[in-house]
């Protein structure tokens, strides 16, 4: 019931959307991409790298006089050489989360830390520079803490959230892993474009720019539609086809035995098979986001043991984003998610969230580059005597150096699922993120 009012709330505010929008729709029809073809995620490697060029150009911030301004001027000018001599493009980003809770189970930790470090390599091979062009994509990944509990298992554990608080932000063990490694080839200009090898598929599957743990919202059910029924990193192919502007259509086989520790096992038989339509629905500019509608079918885990987001139970659910500028110039930006899981194969059941972000929001001192977000999010657990949670959040993200990002973000969740005791608790969190 409670999801349906909010499809319906969000329905009408597509029907009612003023007349001058779908004038301005009509004009923004150049072809311009979106990032990578196959994911808007920050997270994904081709959105890293170009991420890394962004900030490298940008040079507004509330300090503009960085004191790394030296080490990045060195980096810039050595991957530079590199990529003239072989043709390897390079990125690194190095990001870190504090994050302190106020109400916890007894004898849990109510504070902690943790870091993330992505080191991306692009080799082009094939018809470098065209829309049919090809190479491989290589992701090293590292994950650590401070002798510390890694936020995300405050919110998992601490305060028993099923929705957490702090998605992704835990050490691995090993520290260091490789989360991609695959070949990539075409382009949104092409008109197609597919990638085959190491593959992930919740950084591929219903993504936005405009969600991420890394640089906007942070708890799990903010940042990602696990309703979904996900399989982890592991060996799979995507494919999607771009008919016109506006249209996209992507297709996905993942093992659904895989591990980020290794290569899974695609041996064992057991495929995630997920079709997704893209949609611009009513576009402003052309920088519009597309929405999304995805089916999915999990064959489970060939022991039973939950990985990711899926519980090791085969079962098929469906899912959708929908994304809308707000604004005629497309700074405000409005997403609707909402996913359904059946035969217990997700974590979750049903989750539902609705997200605005507003980007250079006016302020007294008007620092450029800075983005403003709320959301507030809904899930219901599979677990047995779950409660349904609500997450509440509200952040703020501003270029504190030049190519350094600061983000301040409040949380307050509501019936956490598995802490009956606690009615509510609040999150702080401190987020810092740079690129290299």
């Amino acid at each position: 019931m409670k999801s349906a009012i909010a499809v319906s709330a969000v329905l009408a505010v597509l029907i009612s959307w003023p007349t001058a929008t779908f004038a301005q729709s009509a004009r923004a029809g150049s072809n311009v991409s979106q990032g990578d073809p196959l994911s808007s995620d920050p997270t994904d490697p081709g959105n890293i790298l170009r991420e890394v060029e962004r900030m490298e150009a940008e040079r507004e911030a509330l300090f503009p006089v960085s004191p790394l301004g030296g080490l990045r001027n060195r980096t810039d000018r050595a991957k530079k050489t590199i990529y003239e001599v072989t043709g390897f493009k390079m990125g690194l980003v190095l990001q870190q989360v504090g994050q302190g809770i106020s109400e916890v189970l007894p004898g849990n930790a109510n504070t902690g830390t943790a870091a993330d470090l992505d080191f991306v390599v692009k080799r082009e091979l094939i018809n470098k520079g065209k829309p049919n062009h090809g190479g491989v994509y290589y992701q090293l990944q590292g994950r650590w803490d401070y002798g510390t509990t890694g936020p995300q298992d405050l919110g998992f554990v601490s305060l028993a959230s099923a929705g957490g608080t702090a998605n992704s932000w835990s050490r691995y063990q090993p520290t260091f892993l490789t989360r991609n490694f695959y070949w990539q080839q075409g382009s949104n200009e092409a008109g197609w474009a597919y990638r085959i090898g190491k593959i992930t598929p919740d950084a591929t599957l219903l993504t936005s720019q405009y969600i991420s743990p890394v640089t906007t919202f942070l708890p799990n059910v903010g940042t990602g539609v696990f309703a979904a029924g996900y399989p982890d990193s592991g060996l799979g192919v995507v494919g999607g086809l771009y008919p016109s502007d506006r249209i996209s259509l992507v297709g996905l086989v993942s093992d659904s035995n895989a591990n980020r520790l290794n290569f899974g096992d695609i041996g064992a038989g057991g495929t995630y098979k997920a079709v997704q339509l893209g949609v611009k629905i009513l576009p402003v500019t052309p920088k519009a986001g597309y929405s999304k509608f995805l089916l999915w079918q999990n064959d489970g885990t060939k022991n039973g043991q939950p990985i990711n987001a899926m519980t090791g139970q085969a079962g098929w659910g469906f899912a959708m984003k929908l994304e809308q500028e707000l604004t005629s110039d497309g700074r405000a930006v409005g997403i609707f998610r909402y996913g359904h899981s059946f035969e217990g194969s997700a974590i979750w059941k049903q989750q539902a969230g609705l997200s605005v972000v507003l980007n250079d929001p006016p302020d007294p001192i008007r620092i450029k580059n800075d983005m403003v977000g709320v959301a507030l999010n809904w899930v219901e657990s599979v677990a047995e005597g779950a409660r349904e949670e609500y997450n509440f959040e509200a952040f703020y993200r501003f270029a504190l150096f030049p190519a350094v990002d600061t983000t301040l973000s409040y949380q307050s969740i509501f019936d956490p699922a598995l802490a009956p005791s606690i009615d509510q608790s609040s999150a702080f969190s401190l987020r810092v993120r740079t690129t290299y």
